[in-house]
């Protein structure tokens, strides 16, 4: 049963404000036009907390909060306190606060108020229990009756007291107990230092946050003044027990409420760093076992006496690996995106370099079911886009390799790539494949979706490729939308935010590996420095290397590798020509022995040596963290021989 709030308000606009903040929050709401409305429903209703305005006609908020407390007393439904009444008003002056809380206020809310300001103050009144216990307060008080009546209203509400009788005791307790004490309550005229000198001094000197209230007569001073000097409430000398313990409770559960949500948020944080260190795990200890399991398979199926039988086994070997591989890169990925500490580095893009790329990756589907593969430009100029360029590699990646998936033999997958009237770039993606039943849409980017299926081949889905493709385009400010028919084919549409004047950013000039040319490749058999503390990881990949004809030595830490490396330059014939260096290894760590290899290179004026990572890790920052470092290149494993052979290849000296 939803809980009931009474919106008392003569206003119409503002009833209506209050009720859509405070029904979107689930509560079950009534309304009062007035006063005399609100005590005769609220008798009816019995509701769990009212909303009063004051000033309205007929009966104004004070004189019905009265008559609402006196009626349900007599009535025996309710004691005066177990009913929150807020007071949301715009004349918010020292005198009607002070007759607010007389009268049986539990809080005031100062219109206008800020969206959420009602339904968070109201969530706190009803979810606390009413309890003060084991919380402390300082009081400030030099005289010794008022010290007195204090201390007695406060413990006994169950709220723990530290009695001083000026400003300077209770700054020294302050400073030593700071972290013990919940709320500051003192007096405003005091010997040696007053309670303006003193709320003055904490927030100063102590920087603390912790509520202060200032209690004095009204001719004291003013409570603009007060509030400048960080006071956070002022009560009017003489007050009532009900108004002391109504103003004190209000700020402690404030506290109480704000280290809850700092503990969650603690909470949070902390599980997001177990999260990211429970990827870097996966990352590391799945992915090496698989470049075992994929690699020795690999190596087995080269050998031409291998029977046609045994040859589909170890196929089924390696496509479940692969599977098994692609679900792991998907979990890290998806677990990544939706990181707080996974930062996207937004750059002016080229639309049509990126598609290229991924049209090149996506190529090897397409040929060997006949998928003919269509690019249809019509933009005037190449269009440019604000984005991350691996991110957004991976989405094309993924949406033209599902079109690829679903489409038959001798179909075609089409890009068009165009500019909206709205100053946005659209990429649409279209296939003529089997098509999305309209049922299944709806959950298409769902995790693990129900409507993810084989493709037409029997290619295989880890039904998360769409959830972080989505994830990846909302992150550049963009849209996805989705048509299809059944038998005939899809179509994915992407905008993004179109950046027509920018420049694309020029990169620091270092060499790109990756475009050698003829003559800087290497075509003969090299000496490789292989460092990797998995002997299974060195057993594979010196095998690989060795049937190459290439001259390996491994090495199990960054340290062997380093000396090794000193040693062989001893003899020049012997000098190692690259080196493939793990990230993790006990003694040494891959990207330390880089370090120490580039710095003795730099002061001996020595040619530097290809380093490549080849490592389990896959995440940006170790990427970023290995190239800064000095390593040429970040290859990930599992790794098969035909891409050690081409890295070598591509990275060796002549």
């Amino acid at each position: 049963m939803k809980t009931r709030i009474l919106i008392v308000d003569d206003s119409r606009v503002m009833r209506r404000i209050i009720r859509q903040e405070l029904e979107e929050a689930g509560f079950d709401i009534y309304e009062a036009v007035d006063g005399l409305d609100a005590v005769e429903k609220a008798g009816k209703i019995q509701p769990q907390l009212i909303t009063m305005d004051v000033d309205m006609p007929k009966m104004d908020g004070f004189d019905a909060v009265y008559q609402i407390r006196t009626e349900l007393k007599l009535m025996n439904m309710k004691s005066d306190k177990e009913i929150p009444i807020v007071f949301i008003t715009a004349n918010d002056t020292l005198e009607g606060r002070r007759k607010g809380f007389e009268v049986g206020a539990t809080d005031f809310i100062l219109k206008p108020f800020l969206k959420g300001e009602v339904a968070a103050s109201v969530s706190n009144l009803l979810n606390s229990d009413g309890s003060l216990q084991g919380l402390r307060v300082l009081v400030a008080e030099d005289s010794n009756l008022s010290r007195g009546i204090i201390d007695s209203i406060l413990m006994e509400a169950g709220v723990k007291t530290v009695l001083t009788v000026n400003g300077c005791e209770a700054f020294e307790i302050m400073k030593a107990e700071e972290q013990n004490i919940d709320l500051v309550l003192t007096d405003y005229m005091m010997p040696e230092m007053n309670g303006d000198e003193l709320c003055r001094k904490i927030r100063s000197e102590l920087g603390n946050k912790l509520p202060i209230i200032i209690s004095a007569k009204s001719e004291s001073s003013s409570m603009l003044e007060l509030f400048k000097a960080g006071a956070s409430d002022y009560i009017v000398k003489p007050f009532t027990k009900e108004e002391l313990l109504a103003r004190v409770k209000v700020h402690l559960e404030s506290r109480l409420l704000n280290r809850r949500l700092l503990k969650q948020v603690y909470d949070l944080k902390r599980l997001g760093k177990l999260k990211d260190d429970l990827l870097s795990i996966t990352s590391h200890d799945l992915r090496s076992p698989l470049n075992g399991i994929l690699g020795f398979t690999d190596l087995v199926m080269q050998d031409k006496s291998l029977s046609d039988r045994n040859r589909d086994f170890l196929q089924n070997v390696m496509d479940s690996g692969d599977f098994l591989l692609n679900l792991i890169n998907d979990i890290l990925d998806l677990g990544r995106v939706q990181s707080e500490s996974h930062e996207l580095n937004m750059l002016p893009v080229s639309i049509m370099d990126l598609m290229e790329s991924s049209l090149n990756t996506v190529r090897h589907m397409a040929s060997p079911k006949g998928i003919e593969l269509v690019t249809e430009i019509l933009c005037d100029e190449p269009p440019l886009i604000s984005g991350d360029k691996n991110a957004l590699i991976r989405i094309f990646n993924n949406l033209l390799s599902n079109a690829i998936k679903f489409t038959p033999k001798n179909g075609k997958v089409k890009q068009i790539i165009e500019e909206t009237e709205n100053n946005r770039l659209c990429i649409s993606i279209i296939d003529t494949g089997i098509g999305i039943p309209a049922a299944s849409i709806p959950f298409l980017f769902d995790k693990f979706s129900k409507a993810s299926r084989p493709g037409t081949a029997g290619e295989k889905s880890t039904g998360l490729g769409l959830s972080i493709t989505k994830e990846l385009i909302e992150r550049h400010d963009g849209s996805v939308e989705v048509t299809s028919e059944v038998e005939k084919g899809t179509c994915f549409k992407l905008l993004f935010p179109l950046q027509k004047t920018a420049q694309i950013d020029q990169e620091k000039k270092i060499p790109d590996k990756n475009k050698k040319t003829k003559s800087q490749k290497s075509t003969h058999c090299l000496r490789v420095l292989l460092a990797d503390d998995n002997q299974m990881n060195t057993k594979l990949a010196h095998m690989a290397m060795t049937r190459k004809g290439h001259d390996v030595s491994s090495v199990a830490d960054g340290k062997q590798a380093f000396e090794l490396y000193l040693e062989s330059l001893k003899e020049n014939e012997k000098t190692f020509e690259v080196i493939f260096m793990d990230l993790r290894m006990p003694v040494m760590d891959g990207i330390e022995a880089t370090e120490q290899i580039r710095k003795y290179e730099t002061e001996h004026e020595i040619s530097p040596v290809p380093i490549i990572a080849l490592t389990a890790e896959t995440g940006d920052e170790w990427k970023s963290k290995a190239l800064e470092k000095g390593l040429d290149g970040f290859v990930s494993k599992p790794i098969n021989i035909e891409q050690m052979a081409g890295i070598i290849q591509q990275y060796g000296r002549q």
